[in-house]
């Protein structure tokens, strides 16, 4: 195996193809892909790359830690690409890399290094979780946000098991109130119709926490929005985004970012118009993908970092994520 460290801007579009590559055959998360950190680099990234990579002798990448160095107030750390607006970090692992594959990207990553790397949002079966430090260096580890996962069952009348009755009860009267409102449709956006979609979430997400006092909610950086605007055609691409609409009468009422990788849908952020909360729309909408997710054949539906209660009404259990410090022994 070779490993090589990449510490400059310039030299990582050269590894697109291949990170995609090794992405698909690890079957691995959506925040995991280049289609997502690429972008996420685009507008956040630093002078300071460190990618360390495994190649195998036919120079077939086998495994990928993208991390890079902060350095502000006088002191420095090593952190994930992704930081802050990724949900679940973790390094990417081809089927068959060795089994130190993970602590050879760390010891790659770290070499003549001094400064603390931190790995926040390591979700339970992250590999970067279970890996042994590199020699010279001590981990530790603290606690992360709970991540709700519901987890499906094999058909759409069996839900009535891991989703509360309540909440069931809810939806028929969410849909009843629909109907007799002009009636509601679901729809999942089209190529074309992604950018105008995506737009008309952030003003109703912005909408709804402007009035809740928190000045439009977590798109009101604009860094974020950049980031997103970027991202949206790379996942599109890479298969993973879905943008899901609910309308009432014909108008939108809700919108959902949605992320899908395999056997899994991960729900990254919704909007709905208040003014149509009588119908619940985000009841509407979020039964909607539960019931199509159990259709395809998803086995979880990750309602991702953070305790709401809504979450934990449709059955969503925790998965509580880790963080890992590394530093000098």
């Amino acid at each position: 195996m070779r490993r090589d460290l990449i510490t400059t801007n310039e030299a990582i579009p050269a590894l697109r193809e291949d990170w995609e590559a090794l992405w698909r055959r690890a079957g691995a998360r959506p925040f995991q892909a280049h289609a997502w950190l690429l972008p996420w680099w685009s507008v956040f990234g630093t002078p300071h790359p460190r990618v360390a990579t495994l190649r195998d002798a036919h120079g077939t990448l086998r495994a990928l830690l993208p991390l890079y160095r902060l350095e502000e107030n006088g002191t420095a750390k090593l952190l994930p690409m992704g930081v802050g607006i990724t949900d679940y970090t973790d390094a990417l692992l081809d089927p068959e890399a060795p089994p130190d594959a993970i602590t050879q990207l760390l010891a790659t990553a770290l070499a003549n290094e001094s400064a603390p790397c931190d790995l926040p949002d390591l979700p339970p079966d992250a590999a970067l979780l279970a890996a042994d430090p590199p020699p010279g260096w001590r981990a530790e580890t603290w606690g992360g946000e709970p991540c709700p996962v519901l987890t499906l069952p094999d058909s759409i009348e069996a839900l009535r098991g891991p989703v509360p009755s309540n909440t069931l009860r809810k939806l028929r009267m969410s849909r009843h109130r629909a109907d007799r409102a002009g009636g509601w449709s679901a729809t999942t956006a089209k190529p074309d119709e992604v950018p105008s979609l995506w737009e008309k979430l952030v003003a109703l997400h912005g909408s709804r926490w402007t009035r809740k006092g928190e000045e439009g909610g977590v798109l009101a950086d604009p860094a974020v929005l950049a980031f997103h605007r970027a991202a949206l055609p790379e996942l599109q691409a890479a298969g993973t985004l879905r943008l899901h609409a609910l309308r009432i009468g014909g108008e939108i009422a809700a919108i959902f970012h949605t992320l899908a990788g395999p056997g899994r849908l991960h729900l990254y952020i919704g909007g709905f118009d208040e003014a149509r909360a009588f119908e619940s729309p985000g009841t509407l909408l979020l039964g909607h993908l539960i019931e199509c997710a159990v259709a395809e054949g998803l086995r979880e539906i990750h309602f991702l970092r953070g305790a709401e209660p809504y979450k934990y009404g449709w059955g969503a259990q925790d998965r509580v994520n880790t963080g890992r410090r590394l530093t000098r022994a």
